[in-house]
């Protein structure tokens, strides 16, 4: 019998998928700006250093690599590993570029913002 009134029966609806808003943390922010400003100081010639970007953010080498995991399943950067599986190099893909640009055109916009003085 249909308990709802809508004709599918005892059938849980059907929810839609649709893409959830990735939120990022202040450290991915800054982990594809500098990427992003490497691969432009290089001109995209030199892939970008594991190890030259956990010196460069001075943050826990742990959480860095944990928020490059992320980033990397999310598509945005490509982790080149050495033979025995550590972290050698970084790469950010077309679509990590696009997110870096958002970022910094964000950061841009924020900065122009006109601020509250002495109210």
């Amino acid at each position: 019998m249909d308990q709802r009134g809508d004709g599918l029966g005892a059938r849980p609806a059907v929810r839609e998928r649709t893409m959830a808003t990735q939120r990022l943390s202040h450290l991915h922010r800054r982990i594809l700006q500098w990427l992003a400003t490497d691969h432009q100081r290089t001109k995209g010639v030199i892939v970008s250093s594991h190890g030259d970007l956990v010196h460069a953010l001075r943050g826990d080498k742990g959480n860095i690599s944990r928020s490059l995991r992320t980033l990397e399943a999310r598509g945005w950067l490509i982790i080149g590993r050495s033979p025995g599986g550590k972290a050698h190099h970084l790469t950010l893909t077309p679509e990590g570029h696009k997110k870096a640009a958002e970022i910094a055109k964000k950061l841009l916009l924020r900065g122009s913002e006109p601020k509250n003085k002495g109210l």
